[in-house]
């Protein structure tokens, strides 16, 4: 249990997300299994250059190691305090991949099975503590920012906020200022003292993620001998091992690990290669077969490109390592210079910082920046001797141990010199060439079975096959190197028993007979002769037919197995042949399997379609004719629809408003209008004069264009401009500052669709309905607009010709009542002047342009009574009014008083002297004068 719990533990501390998986190690594990009567009993575990830089930079879509995410999703709310943890996103080490998350992942629960793994494991209270205080710290340190100080012509780094830096003292249980100076200040020790130089901000950085790192590292290794111990096999026992090993890697930022993780699968791809050209051999001569060598591509030239002595890249690296003036770009120019003509080995074309390697899987480019410091992974002295002093305990013995480390390695570093030496730390490169060559080694020892896992997608879904991604991982893994390796040999592998079942009896003539168990061909050679025949029964006589398991030793001698090796290569070419043969006839024969089904699929799809469109339109049309049905037989009783003409069904109305409420004043008016006849009037008659032409004198204004509705309604309502003509859905109290309340306002706008589209209405009930809303903008100021609009609305694009002239009826009524406001009127008059209906237009447009010509006037320039029956009648027929007037004669439509004063005057020759002027109207014996600003026809109005 033991061994199956430390999994998920170094999962955790070891896998992260990457580009192409979600869960990737980024560290080789070799998982020895020991086995004692069939039953586990031990395992010990070794790793291989850890990726430490994932510590401290991740690229995009990418993740730090899972621990840290685990830890800060699963702690409760009390020890985040403890630790001064906040969420993954505040810390710089966990978002600069760009996602904290991974879809499916409960890192909250992954963190409890954690702890129970380390309770199975035997870690202590404190253990976890001191464990969960260095992955903190680690965070912290990410969130320590420097700045740009100069002192003495010279740029240092200072830190910007010293609370993490006191955080992560804290944690460790070290030194704050001791701290502070490890990464801002770099010790020189010298015979006499120690010099401390203070670094720029760019080393300062490299020294902070350096302390991450190395407090990450040495963490991981003590995790994984804590665990090797507790599960290491009391005694000697045989033992499976398991190798998980990077993968091959192409990323778009290819920096020192990669190099190294590209490097080891080139150097196990040789030596599974060397693997398996070694059982082609060891086969061809337990078969004794004749066969000549082999080629295939060897990829030795790009190990040695890579690491060979003196000048092979590691080495190189390695070399500018000891050199404290050595950079990145000195490094790449001495590759460039030793490999510049090796073809496996590509210079960038533009100055640029990276090199091009052609591997067995690709070219890979590999960005030269941070080589040295990623190869060069030493801790300092100083800081050392810091965490050395730690008061926790897990820390101090992580840094006692790796100080007793270095200290062997510089004793067998002097000890294997003849001559004294300056001791040289060994890198990171050396030490991942060394431990490869162990682990290659080890492996040797071993029987080898190679595994290959292919992922078919990237997208994690079942039944989903993507040709590109399996290819590339085929090429990745050198699978298809191994298939060309077999199939320059002999890829038809026949066990030599069923060989012989299937060439049923071979034998050579010697000189014994043997009696036969039935119909067999015998095939038998002897002197180079060979001959066949069917017989009952074994020959007699001189021939000698051995049994199948004497076979063999007759086919030993040269001619025989001359032969032997003739018909397998003759097997290999017909059998190449034959499956060719059959694959193109069943290939022919899906194809045309395949366009059959797929033309019987689309026929039956398309019937259905077919019968559920017909299906679906017939009940649209049944539908929509019984509605026309119901709808003409309300009006026209039970008359059917056949019995009406067309032009009857096209002049009805768009819907039946009949049912909009009305008020209960307005419909006592109606019903007492009902029936009566309008009198005659002497004085108040209609004329029939020619429709009423645009006036001269007006014309429109230059910048009417810029004027259009929607303009208007976009900036006014809140709903699109013409809804659908009479449906009922007249901008349902979408007026901005609309004076009204919805219900008040919402019933107004009802009685204009009610008043064009009932046809009950006509006669003094029509004038009678059309006063009622004319008199609602008369009382309200504010509704004046909206009412205009309404209307304008209504009568836009309306197909009934009946709805539309009564429309524009009640329009000009409402411009002989009242103007529209500044804002509006040159708004409805662009409108009036392009969508008039028939003769409408110049009444409007005059109406329109007299208002406007008044609008100093303000609200004084609307009438006082809605408009009378002379000019309902005037504005249906489009003329002009006739009024008898003593000592007058001319034409007005609701002008002022001193207007027609005015006129007149000025038509009887006074020019100047009019000034002195009285207009009165006689009803009976009253008499009603006219005061100066009053309109005539108001006076006609009140009468009536």
């Amino acid at each position: 249990r033991q061994i199956l719990e430390a999994t998920p533990l170094l999962e955790s501390f070891g896998n992260a997300k990457t580009v192409r998986n979600d869960n990737s190690s980024r560290f080789g594990k070799f998982v020895e299994i020991f086995l004692e009567d069939g039953l586990i009993c031990g395992a010990i575990t070794s790793q291989y250059l850890l990726e430490k830089s994932r510590v401290v930079f991740q690229a995009q879509s990418e993740r730090n190691y899972h621990i840290f995410y685990e830890m800060l999703a699963g702690l409760p709310s009390q020890q985040r305090q403890r630790y001064c943890l906040q969420g993954a996103e505040t810390y710089y080490y966990l978002n600069q991949g760009g996602n904290c998350e991974i879809p499916g992942k409960d890192d909250a629960e992954d963190f409890r099975r954690l702890l129970n793994t380390m309770e199975v494991l035997n870690f202590s209270v404190d253990e976890q503590n001191s464990i969960f205080r260095i992955l903190s710290s680690v965070l912290h340190l990410g969130n320590v920012y420097f700045e740009k100080y100069e002192t003495d012509c010279q740029e240092i780094a200072t830190v910007v906020s010293a609370t993490e830096i006191r955080t992560v003292a804290e944690l460790l249980q070290v030194s704050p200022e001791g701290l502070q100076k490890a990464i801002t200040f770099k010790v020189t020790e010298t015979q006499r003292e120690k010099i401390f130089t203070p670094l720029t901000v760019e080393s300062a950085v490299d020294a902070r993620d350096a302390i991450a790192k190395t407090l990450y590292s040495l963490l991981f290794g003590w995790l994984t001998d804590r665990i090797n111990r507790l599960v290491y096999p009391r005694q000697e026992a045989l033992s499976i091992a398991i190798l998980d090993i990077y993968g091959f890697e192409d990323l778009t930022f290819n920096s020192f690990e990669q190099l190294c993780i590209n490097y080891a699968n080139e150097y196990l791809q040789f030596f599974f290669n060397r693997i398996v050209f070694q059982e082609e051999q060891e086969e061809y001569i337990r078969e004794q077969i004749e066969w000549k060598e082999i080629p295939f591509s060897d990829n030795q030239p790009c190990i040695d490109l890579i690491s060979q002595k003196p000048y092979g890249i590691l080495r190189i690296l390695d070399d500018q390592s000891c050199f404290p003036q050595a950079t990145d770009h000195t490094f790449l120019q001495k590759c460039h210079y030793h490999h510049g003509t090796n073809p496996l080995y590509t210079k960038p074309k533009m100055p640029l910082p990276e090199f091009t390697i052609k591997h067995y899987a690709g070219k890979v480019t590999y960005q030269v920046h941070k080589f040295l410091d990623k190869n060069y992974d030493q801790v300092r002295q100083d800081v050392l001797d810091l965490f050395l002093s730690s008061r926790t305990k897990v820390v101090a013995n992580l840094f006692f141990g790796h100080a007793q480390v270095l200290a062997r390695q510089r004793s067998l570093m002097r000890r294997s010199s003849t001559r004294t030496r300056r001791y040289k730390a060994p890198t990171v490169a050396a030490r991942f060439q060394q431990s490869l060559l162990e682990l290659v080694e080890r492996m040797e020892r071993c029987n080898p079975f190679f595994v290959r896992c292919i992922k078919p997608n990237n997208k994690k879904e079942p039944g989903l096959f993507e040709a590109d991604v399996v290819k590339s991982q085929l090429r990745y893994s050198g699978i298809l190197e191994t298939i060309r390796i077999r199939k320059e040999g002999y890829p038809v592998r026949i066990p030599f028993i069923v060989f012989i079942d299937r060439c049923p009896v071979g034998a050579c003539r010697l000189g014994t007979a043997i009696p036969a168990r039935g119909h067999h061909r015998v095939c038998g050679c002897f002197g180079g002769s060979v001959w066949a025949g069917v017989h009952p029964q074994w020959e007699l006589g001189t021939p000698c037919l051995f049994l199948k398991e004497q076979l063999y030793q007759a086919l030993e001698s040269k001619r025989c197995r001359a032969h032997h090796l003739a018909a397998l290569t003759l097997q290999r070419y017909a059998r190449t042949f034959f499956i060719k043969r059959r694959f193109r006839s069943l290939r022919r024969k899906i194809v045309l399997l395949q366009s059959r089904a797929r033309g019987y699929l689309a026929r039956q799809r398309y019937r259905r379609m077919r019968h559920t469109l017909i299906k679906f339109r017939s009940l649209v049309h049944i539908y929509v004719n019984r509605r026309r049905y119901l709808k003409v037989r309300n009006q026209h009783g039970k008359c059917p629809i056949p019995v009406l003409r067309r032009q009857e069904l096209t002049r009805r109305e768009v819907v039946d408003v009949t049912h909009l409420e009305i008020p209960a004043e307005l419909m006592g008016l109606l019903e007492a209008a009902a029936g009566e006849r309008v009198p005659h009037r002497r004085g108040s008659q209609p004329l029939v004069p020619p429709p009423t032409a645009p006036d001269p004198q007006l014309t429109l204004p230059l910048d009417i264009n810029d004027y259009p509705m929607a303009k208007y309604v976009r900036g006014h309502f809140q709903v699109r401009w013409a809804p659908r003509p009479g449906s009922g859905e007249l901008f349902p109290m979408s007026f901005l500052g609309s004076p009204w309340r919805p219900g008040r306002g919402g019933a107004v706008r009802f009685r204009i669709l009610r008043f064009m589209g009932d046809p009950g209405l006509g006669g003094p009930q029509e004038t009678l309905f059309g006063n009622y809303i004319v008199q609602k903008g008369l009382s309200v100021p504010g509704l004046r607009d909206e009412l205009l609009a309404q209307a304008a609305n209504q009568v836009w694009r309306n197909t009934n010709v009946n709805n539309e002239e009564r429309g524009w009826l009640l329009l000009a009524a409402c411009l002989s009542a009242f103007p529209p406001s500044a804002a509006f009127d040159k708004y409805l008059l662009k409108f009036v002047s392009d969508y008039a209906f028939a003769g409408y237009k110049p009444v409007c447009q005059r109406k329109l342009m007299q208002a406007m010509a008044r609008s100093q006037l303000g609200a004084a320039a609307a009438r006082t009574f809605p408009p009378s029956l002379l000019e309902w009648t005037a504005n249906r027929r489009q003329a002009s009014m006739a009024l008898d007037l003593h000592c007058f004669n001319g034409e007005g439509s609701g002008v002022l008083g001193v207007v027609l004063v005015r006129c007149l005057a000025v038509g009887r020759g006074l020019a100047e002297g009019w000034r002195g002027w009285s207009v009165a109207m006689k009803a009976g014996a009253q008499w009603a004068e006219l005061a100066g600003h009053d309109y005539v026809l108001d006076l006609v109005s009140d009468l009536e």
